[in-house]
Order: structure tokens, then C-alpha cells, then sequence
């Protein structure tokens, strides 16, 4: 009986040290899109829709170009190889590409939001921003966070109830770099995810790989095997102290 209490106990505490695992919820690279070829102005993403940015975007519809390496621009994608987004496309207005899908995550799970975003390769500075737009209802972004590795840091991030946009300018010859924003919700909810450019000149950065995840706080029941664990474990200390060694 010991033994069995005390691997009870055992495996409690480890469930309790090992960290929350976070569950990818959207991973797109792009490489599927428009069957591996290149299209300006293109809208028609599996996941994303396209729509206007945060900014003051000039007159007329969003667009984006689709870049599929080798593309005729001498513009390559994040390793070298496969599809990538220009964010502003060849309409003069640069544009929000937003998840189609709202994704849904609970109070106390942590949602990061990760694309790895290159300057436009073509001599011009331009503002690349990503967020997270509600679904529906407010979110409480708690812990908000960005980062912008090679940038230095990433510029004020703004937020209200039902959105938070990071921003920062990046060089032309910035290279292919992961960013990061993250928070830790403090109610239910759900949202979309973006990534945006508030350029006008048909020059903007270029991302690929799109990661979305959320990782969840342990359930319930995770918490009451835990204490559950802590209570047997107390018991069989208690019930070996009272053991008494008799010499003959």
C-alpha cells in the first residue's frame, strides 16, 4: 500500500513541475496557396482574409501579393525556398491579412502569436504590425508582450477591449526574423489573429510562417490529482515516523 501511495504521489508531482504544453491552433506557410505559383493582389488564402489595415490606408481595396521563389522580383521567402506575402500589394494600399477562423481559449491560457517577417528587399523602411482582433466580447490581455528580435524593441504596443496591435518600422535589408506577441488571457474568449502593414507604395515587408498558438492552464481535475497527491504523500510520511526500531 506504501508503495502505491507514494507512486501516487510521485507521479502528482511531476504532473506538477512538467510545463503546460502548447497546442498549435493555425500553421501556414503559404506554400500551398494559389498551387505553388505567384499572383499579385491575391485573395483567395485557405486561411486568411485580407482586409483594410489599422492604418490611414489609401483609397480602394486592400491588397497583398502572393511571392512564390523564384518569383521575377528577385524577393525570396523565409529559407530560401516555398511562398511567401508581401504585405502591401500592387494596388497602392496595403493591407491586414486576418485569420478566417476565430480561435477560442480560456482564462489563464497564454495565446503567442509567432511570423517571421523580412524587410521589403527593395530599398524602403515600412511599419509591420501584428495583434489580435476579438471574435466577439472583450478580452482581458493581461501580461501583453512583444517581441521584435534585431529591432531593438518593438514600438508601443496598443490595446483596448477587443484588440492589440505591436508595431515597429523595419529596414529594407532586415532579414527573415521570427516575432513575437503574446498575453495571458484573463477571461474566456475568442479572436482572430493579423499581421498588417500600414505602407501605401506597393513596397512592403514580406512574412511567412504563421504560427498561432495557445497553451492551456491545467484542467481541474489536474489540480485535484495534484492535491490529491500531496494529501497521500503527507499520510505515508506521517505513518513511517511513527515506525519504531526494537533492537534485541
Amino acid at each position: 500500500m506504501r508503495n502505491t501511495v507514494l507512486a501516487f504521489a510521485t507521479v502528482s508531482l511531476a504532473a506538477l513541475s512538467a510545463p503546460a504544453a502548447a497546442t498549435t491552433v493555425l500553421f501556414d506557410n503559404f506554400d500551398a496557396e494559389n498551387s505553388g505559383g505567384t499572383a499579385l493582389n491575391y485573395a483567395g488564402f485557405a486561411n486568411f482574409d485580407v482586409v483594410a489595415d489599422s492604418g490611414a490606408a489609401a483609397p480602394g481595396t486592400p491588397s497583398v501579393d502572393l511571392l512564390r521563389q523564384p518569383n521575377g522580383f528577385g524577393l525570396t521567402c523565409a529559407g530560401g525556398a516555398g511562398s511567401c506575402v508581401d504585405l502591401d500589394g500592387s494596388r497602392n494600399n496595403g493591407g491586414r491579412l486576418i485569420t478566417k477562423t476565430a480561435f477560442s481559449f480560456n482564462a489563464g491560457d497564454l495565446v503567442s502569436l509567432f511570423v517571421d517577417v523580412s524587410g521589403s528587399q527593395r530599398g524602403t523602411d515600412d511599419t509591420f504590425g501584428m495583434g489580435f482582433q476579438s471574435a466577439g466580447g472583450n478580452i482581458q490581455f493581461n501580461n501583453l508582450f512583444a517581441s521584435f528580435p534585431g529591432i531593438g524593441t518593438a514600438g508601443p504596443i496598443s490595446f483596448s477591449s477587443n484588440s492589440a496591435t505591436a508595431s515597429a518600422s523595419v529596414a529594407s535589408a532586415f532579414g527573415y526574423t521570427t516575432f513575437n506577441l503574446r498575453f495571458r488571457a484573463g477571461s474566456a474568449g475568442s479572436l482572430r489573429a493579423f499581421a498588417q502593414t500600414t505602407s501605401n507604395d506597393n513596397i512592403g515587408p514580406i512574412i511567412d510562417n504563421f504560427k498561432l498558438d495557445v497553451t492551456a492552464v491545467p484542467e481541474p481535475s489536474s489540480w485535484a490529482m495534484m492535491i490529491a497527491g500531496f494529501g497521500l504523500a503527507g499520510a505515508a510520511m506521517r505513518r513511517r515516523a511513527k515506525v519504531r526500531v526494537t533492537y534485541a
